[in-house]
């Protein structure tokens, strides 16, 4: 129960970092009452590494495009890691590595800030919420 409450917490820390919308649809979320079955934990599971390159993706524009002293992407990953990938090195790993890759490949397709790296930085925000959407709806909904 503990974990639960924590993934929620993360889930309101995205939920402040971008701007109000409609929220997903999740289409895993298991009813009152019963476990999260083993497929489900699959694409939950698959959810936290997207949430992860998302935030990887975030990090690398906040960096170039603000201050190479941002550093709040690069916090929501630690407290993701904290929630998901305590005491699991496989799963920490992974969830790294998709960090590393979504900075990596907004580095190698980001050239310039301005415009576009706003507009990019508010849908990846968006993305973001929807993604914690998603892990909050799998475990209170």
């Amino acid at each position: 129960m503990m974990r639960a409450m924590l993934r929620s917490a993360l889930a309101s820390l995205l939920v402040l970092a971008a701007t109000p919308f409609a929220a997903a649809q999740t289409g895993f979320a298991p009813k009152p009452g019963e476990e999260i079955d083993r497929a489900d934990r699959g694409e939950l599971r698959r959810t936290v590494n997207y949430l992860a390159y998302t935030l990887g993706e975030l990090h690398y524009l906040a960096f170039a495009c603000v201050s190479t002293e941002d550093q709040q992407w690069r916090e929501r990953m630690i407290e993701l890691l904290e929630l998901e990938a305590l005491g699991d090195s496989r799963g920490r790993a992974a969830l790294i590595e998709a960090f590393n890759e979504g900075y990596a490949v907004q580095q190698r397709y980001r050239t310039r800030c301005g415009f576009e790296s706003d507009a990019e930085r508010r849908a990846l925000a968006h993305r973001g919420r929807d993604l914690a959407e998603m892990m909050r709806a799998a475990y209170f909904d």
